[in-house]
């Protein structure tokens, strides 16, 4: 029999980070600790196998949107195989192709562009031509709201026409469905059927077309309203599932606050918290299968509810072996006790703290002050438990000394010398559609132009807030970006003292190589006093 469908979560690209194309690199790879740990072993060279790559590691989890979905279409009798990471599973997709399957699904929840999903989709053709791909997710449903808001004279939509979908006809990927819904696991399923049954996809609801001259949409209904939360049956997915140890989960769905900055597709009515002993089983059952960490993928872990305290005291109390780390706004944790969250096995906490500058703050809706962050930061820090956080240079009302302002809170924090430790990413402002700021009033009142990468406003352009990022990553010495491909449990082995100068070093050399400057002794001995015995 046929495989009814390979899936695909997505293709290992990039993101649109400032900070993270300037890390260090050992011989074309990211220096990573089990890398640098290698290049030790073998005279500053890489010499493969890698012990510790590519597992144990935040980045090494799988895709939660393909572990929701495998889930969703095994639970509706579908035979189904996954591929996590596209570019980095070609030969798992290639003997998988062997199977013959009925369609290729590609979600789309990683997928920022319109390229990265053409380039995708075009090899997909190459590798299966008669095989159908079907394609849904985040990006196709806002390229959807974006087509909707193109008969509207002042908002731009032409400056996205080669990024999103359906608002030209050029470079279109060759897709033969795309799933236009906030929602479109039921329509995912259809389309299934359809094609094991050899039918159209003609007149398929929320779905799209394209002939190679227009697209052609059908009529709309309401697949969101019931629709619920969807369990996941963590002890009948596949072993591959849980092969490198770390597990992605989700404690609530939605985010309940509107940053200016953000063009996250938000509808009310699929918000949900899951129910702690909802929790608490998943995280036995994954424990049981060999996770040892846990990602949660929340925007804002179970919607920001001021149940913190509570929930840390019952995972503690119920001393699952599970470390795990969420993304937390910061003024949830105000009042909560770091040393319970720390017995509740969470190791790291990702920080979206934005900017330090209160005027910033204030004009990005964030509701928050840094002086308040300052009070957070440390106290986690303080508990051992990591800081992950992120930061936005160049939102309207930026200027040099607001951005004075955040590099000296970085640096603040990151001198606090305690067990955890702070890290952080820097972006450039994005002037994305959809985002609140990309409206004709924020435009107007700010003086705003541009699109994406390239803008300008009555305080600052593109081009100066890239030129701070690179100032705030060569100016900071006592932290480092976010690496989140790093094995866990081999920093973990270190003490805190050797995690925080593996950290600094990592990042002075990755200065030093910026320049030119880094020979592969200065390398070797950079790290060797801190990784080798006795460092």
């Amino acid at each position: 029999m046929s495989l009814d469908a390979i899936l695909i979560a997505d293709t290992g690209t990039d993101t649109f980070s400032g900070s993270s194309p300037l890390r260090l690199e050992i011989d074309g790879r990211e220096a990573l600790v089990q890398v640098v740990a290698n290049c030790l072993e073998n005279d500053g060279h890489i010499v493969h196998p890698i012990k510790g790559d590519q597992e144990m590691s935040w980045k090494s989890a799988p895709r939660f949107n393909g572990i929701f979905l495998l889930n969703y279409l095994k639970g509706k009798r579908f035979d189904v195989e996954l591929i996590n990471s596209f570019y980095e599973e070609r030969g798992n997709f290639s003997r998988l192709l062997r199977e013959n399957p009925l369609a290729l699904i590609v979600s789309t929840t990683f997928i920022m562009s319109k390229k990265i999903l053409g380039d995708l989709t075009a090899e997909l053709r190459e590798s299966a031509p008669g095989t159908p791909i079907i394609v849904g997710g985040p990006f196709v449903y806002a390229s959807y709201l974006l087509r909707k808001r193109s008969n509207e004279p002042d908002y731009d939509t032409d400056s996205a026409k080669d990024d999103f979908l359906f608002l030209s006809v050029d470079q279109e990927p060759p897709a033969d469905l795309y799933i236009v819904s906030r929602r479109g696991e039921q329509t995912l399923c259809e389309a299934l059927r359809r094609v094991k049954q050899g039918r159209s996809f003609r007149d398929l609801p929320n779905s799209a077309t394209f002939d190679g001259n227009r697209y052609t949409f059908t009529n709309r209904i309401d697949d969101v309203s019931g629709s619920g939360e969807t369990p996941i049956d963590w002890s009948s997915l596949p072993d591959r599932v849980f092969q490198t140890g770390v597990g992605t989960m989700q404690a609530s769905n939605g985010c309940p606050y509107k940053c200016a900055f953000c063009n996250f597709v938000k509808d009310r009515r699929l918000a949900f918290v899951k129910p702690l002993d909802q929790i608490v089983n998943e995280m036995r059952d994954a424990a049981n299968r060999g996770v040892r960490y846990v990602r949660f993928v929340d925007d804002n872990f179970r919607l920001g509810s001021d149940d913190l305290g509570a929930v840390s005291e019952r995972l503690a109390d119920e001393q699952i072996p599970i470390r795990w780390m969420s993304f937390i706004r910061a003024s949830t944790l105000k009042g909560v006790d770091a040393e319970v969250l720390r017995r509740a096995g969470c190791i790291e906490v990702q920080l979206g703290l934005e900017s330090a500058d209160p005027q910033v703050l204030r004009n990005m809706n964030k509701r928050a002050d840094p002086g308040m962050y300052v009070e957070v930061v440390q106290k986690l820090l303080g508990a051992g438990i990591n800081c992950s956080s992120c930061f936005v240079v160049g939102f309207p009302g930026e200027t040099g000394e607001s951005v004075r302002r955040t590099i000296d809170f970085i640096k603040t924090v990151e001198s606090f010398g305690h067990e955890g430790v702070f890290s952080w990413s820097i972006y450039p402002f994005l002037l994305a559609p959809l985002s609140p700021v990309y409206e004709v009033e924020s435009r107007k009142r700010y003086g705003l132009s541009g699109y994406m990468r390239n803008w300008k406003h009555d305080t600052m352009d593109s081009d100066q807030a890239m030129e701070h990022v690179i100032r705030a990553f060569t100016e900071l010495e006592g932290s480092g970006p976010i690496h989140s491909g790093d094995n866990i449990e081999m920093l973990l082995a270190l003490r805190p003292d050797q995690r925080r100068e593996f950290a600094k070093c990592r990042h002075r050399l990755s200065k030093v190589a910026m320049q030119g400057r880094l020979d592969r002794q200065s390398l070797v001995e950079g790290f060797r006093d801190i990784l080798e015995p006795g460092g």
